[in-house]
């Protein structure tokens, strides 16, 4: 989920921007004044620290007695979560929430009955929160919140999953059905459900079955809104209807007459839409089980070649991307102006520091570590190397290794997702492709299906085992690439014959605009107060000086002064310079990362 962290700090700020500003929002006293958190009194901040005490030893074990159950009322319902509502409190209400899961949830804080007595509680306040007569920073957390209970914890001992809290999930299922409700909620919202679901496995395992229904008709309707509703920019919808996708991965049904499926055609087959999405839902597509009646109804060839459609596009804007850099990279390199040395700008010089020059040929072998020239047999007869076997290192350009590296992802990110749509997680293809029991394959029709299908599968194998060979450098990677496309374009096309769908052809030479979404990790805008988001240190972040190497959705996209460049596109309306204390939501798989200090 790191895709997620930047686009959804903004969305927050500028829905939570949007509402009237400096309005007077309620403040609830803390009744419990002798354990007031936030007194300066040093005997209050005495007693408050005896209460926590006392709180986390029921909470971690001890048993609950009646002296129990009124320390944890008054500690959390008459102290501790009223003075979240004091005006010096609101834009802290990010790290309030870290704290609590830190300091009084989680698995060392797991006793039943301490536990199903604080989520009761904290249900109880957070419902109360997210209304608009609070912070709007406060609202924010308390949908984070109630996204984070859990009715029990991970049980590593005996091996059983984490399980989400119902009644948290029913209050998540309302807030986004509200026509009312913020999208900074909503938001919210959607993050919790996500990871709730993830939770709950396929086809929603323990959850009841009004809030399956709920959560099917909810994820349908997302998907199908091609429109924003009133009140609402298209980057956040887009966002919205991008964690629907993420939820519809996980329900791994259907639906009934293929609702599902047919929601997730519609974004597959929308061309304005960003690609990354469109393979995401290709994935999410490949997981979904259909009943009987439904899969005697599929179109399978059909279906397969608009995959094939999407991935052929995917990956030809891929290559052509590279080509683009790596042409823009030489043309700065070796033209006017330019010295063929790394010079003062990396920080290094010298003949053994430069870049690589663009080979024509190489020998037949070298060793893997790609830095070549050392003999492996060690000192001759003689003490001495044997120059026959010696060649110069050659230190390669980090940034010609850093944009191939981002090359190597971005395909492999396109079509795993276009495979797991066709013949699932499947390694192994056996020629007809009739064992395969994932993906749209097992439900084709006949031998003749399966055998365009496997060959459109084989092809897209092949580009993969191509780009994870690590002994190719830039020029042989993009010349196999190439040749690679070439093969995977000619089994789309033969799929789409016989489907009659229409496939172009795609220029591979011709420099088209980057992919979305793919991982390599961002650095957050610069929020005071904000979470980091992983950047450059990330394998796969794109450097921000690599020609070309913009991105809309993908986290390491290059910023837009870049060559070729562009500004990420799916953070929308772009991240706020000047955000005071504003934190960064949740990055990768933790739902929930502090949304602190937004100014309204």
């Amino acid at each position: 989920m790191k895709r997620v962290a930047v686009s959804t700090l903004v969305l927050a700020i500028m829905a939570c921007c949007g509402q009237t500003s400096w309005a007077q929002y309620n403040e609830i006293p803390v009744t419990a004044t002798d354990i007031d958190p936030d007194s300066r009194d040093t005997q209050t901040r005495i007693r408050f620290g005896q209460a926590q005490a006392a709180v986390r030893e029921y909470l971690s074990g001890k048993t609950m007695d009646e002296q129990g159950r009124a320390l944890i009322r008054k500690f959390f319902r008459d102290a501790y979560l009223k003075s979240w509502t004091r005006k010096g409190n609101w834009t802290q209400a990010g790290a309030k929430r870290q704290e609590f899961l830190r300091a009084y949830y989680g698995p060392l804080y797991s006793e039943p009955t301490s536990r199903a007595m604080v989520n009761e509680i904290m249900v109880e306040f957070m419902r109360e929160y997210i209304k608009p007569n609070y912070h709007p920073v406060l609202r924010y957390n308390a949908i984070l919140l109630l996204g984070d209970l859990r009715s029990k914890e991970m049980d590593n001992i005996n091996q059983t999953p984490e399980i989400p809290y119902a009644p948290a999930t029913a209050i998540l299922l309302s807030t986004l059905e509200d026509p009312n409700q913020s999208d900074a909620v909503k938001v919210g919202a959607w993050i919790g459900l996500m990871e709730q679901c993830q939770l709950y496995g396929v086809n929603l395992g323990s959850m009841a079955g009004a809030e399956k229904t709920k959560v099917m008709d909810l994820v349908v309707k997302t998907l199908s809104e091609k429109a924003p509703p009133k009140g609402r920019g298209a980057d956040a919808h887009t966002w919205m209807r991008k964690r629907a996708i993420d939820v519809a991965r996980s329900i791994g049904n259907a639906g009934r007459d293929g609702a599902l499926a047919n929601a997730l055609n519609i974004i597959i087959l929308d061309e304005s839409l960003p690609i990354e999405m469109r393979c995401n839902a290709i994935a999410a597509k490949g997981h979904l089980n259909y009943d009987a009646q439904t899969a005697a109804k599929l179109d399978v060839a059909k279906e397969s070649a608009e995959i094939g459609k999407v991935a052929l596009e995917a990956v030809s804007s891929d290559v052509a991307w590279y080509d683009n850099a790596i042409t823009e990279y030489y043309k700065a390199l070796m033209g006017p102006g330019g010295s063929g040395m790394m010079g003062s700008e990396y920080g290094m010089s010298g003949p053994m520091m430069q870049p690589t020059p663009r080979p024509t040929s190489r020998p037949p072998s070298r060793p893997s570590s790609r830095s070549r020239g050392r003999n492996p047999m060690g000192p001759g007869e003689f003490g001495e190397y044997d120059e026959e076997m010696m060649e110069p290192e050659i230190i390669r350009d980090p940034l010609v290794v850093r944009m191939e590296t981002l090359f190597r992802r971005r395909v492999k990110t396109h079509l795993d997702d276009c495979m797991q749509g066709l013949v699932g997680s499947t390694t192994q293809i056996t020629d007809d492709g009739s064992s395969i029991r994932v993906g749209l394959i097992r439900y084709a029709k006949n031998a003749e299906d399966r055998e365009v299908i496997v060959g459109l599968a084989k092809s897209m194998y092949n580009m993969l085992a191509t780009v994870d060979n690590d002994e190719l450098w830039e020029d042989e990677l993009l010349k196999n690439s190439k040749t690679r496309l070439e093969t995977l374009t000619v089994a789309a096309q033969k799929l789409a014959a016989k489907a009659a769908v229409d496939i172009t052809p795609p220029e591979a030479d011709t420099a088209t605009k980057p992919a979305d979404d793919v991982p390599g990790g961002a650095v957050a805008p610069d929020v005071p107060g904000g979470a980091d988001v992983p950047g450059d240190d990330v394998p796969g972040a794109a450097p921000a000086d690599i020609p070309g190497a913009a991105s809309e959705d993908v986290p390491g996209a290059a910023p837009a002064d870049i060559p070729g460049g562009t500004a990420p596109a799916d953070v929308p309306g772009g991240a706020p310079a000047d955000v005071p204390g504003a934190a960064a939501a949740p990055a990768e798989d933790v739902p929930g990362a502090p949304a602190a200090d937004v100014p309204n």
